[in-house]
């Protein structure tokens, strides 16, 4: 729902969906986390209880960087991260790969299955193996694609023998094989950087991920080190698209910005 609703926000211009999905994250991380972080699964009449499963940490990792790419605040980028880290902590399978559906800090039963199959709603580790390659995209971080990698190798044959039945992984995997942009913005402001940031939402671009770094998000150098390599031209906003980890000139003009995105 709360990627649903970033989403939503950002390509309608609607913004409020886009206030929606923040009051939704600000409930979960007041009412829905331990002191230590850990997320909890359920909420009722002012108690929370329960260790949240591997879907609850996979989707509203979704939402959060659907909600940074729709605000471009940090914040949202850097608990995406943590969440990330967490979910790892607790979910990953070290010995075969995989996303446990409950984590090693829980009750632990005679099983403990590693859901793939995609329904009405897709599987944790379908989610998780896509957020695994756009963090790795927006962040540098080479350890999360090459786990997306060992998920793909993991489930391949499973997902092979039914494809209908794993369509969001299928997504994932058209992601890790697709010819993906990376762009990264750079400008004083918001408000400066807004006529490009609207040449990226005008298409569908499932393929591109995208950054900003301007005078208000200086931290976003602790999330991404790289970021500092980037700056504007002439003062002016300037774009960097980047495909196959090599970033091309810098652009400044709205119009050859589109046309590299469109080619």
């Amino acid at each position: 729902m709360i990627a649903a609703l970033a989403i939503g926000g950002r390509v309608l211009g609607i913004e409020k969906y886009t206030l929606t999905a923040e009051k939704a994250v600000e409930f979960i991380f007041s009412k829905l986390t331990r002191p230590d972080g850990r997320l909890l699964a359920r909420y009722r009449d002012g108690e929370a209880a329960l260790p949240a499963y591997v879907d609850d940490y996979a989707f509203l990792i979704w939402g959060l960087v659907e909600l940074y790419e729709t605000t471009y605040r940090p914040q949202y980028l850097k608990k995406a991260i943590k969440l990330n880290n967490d979910l790892i902590k607790y979910f990953w399978d070290n010995e075969k790969g995989g996303l446990f559906l409950y984590g090693n800090d829980s009750e632990q039963l005679i099983a403990r299955p590693k859901e793939i199959y995609d329904g009405a709603t897709p599987s944790g580790n379908s989610v998780a193996v896509l957020n695994f390659l756009r963090l790795a995209r927006l962040t540098g971080q080479q350890d999360l694609e090459e786990k997306a990698n060992q998920m793909f190798t993991l489930f391949g044959s499973k997902v092979g023998s039914m494809p209908r039945g794993y369509a969001f992984f299928l997504t994932a995997m058209l992601f890790s094989q697709s010819k993906t942009k990376e762009v990264v913005l750079v400008g004083d402001n918001l408000k400066d950087t807004q006529n490009m940031l609207s040449i990226i939402i005008e298409d569908f671009r499932p393929f591109t991920t995208s950054i900003l770094y301007s005078e208000q998000h200086k931290d976003l150098k602790e999330l991404v080190p790289f970021i500092d390599n980037y700056t504007a031209i002439e003062g002016k906003p300037t774009a960097y698209v980047c495909e196959n980890f090599v970033c091309h000139e810098p652009i400044i003009d709205s119009n050859q910005f589109r046309q590299k995105l469109n080619n």
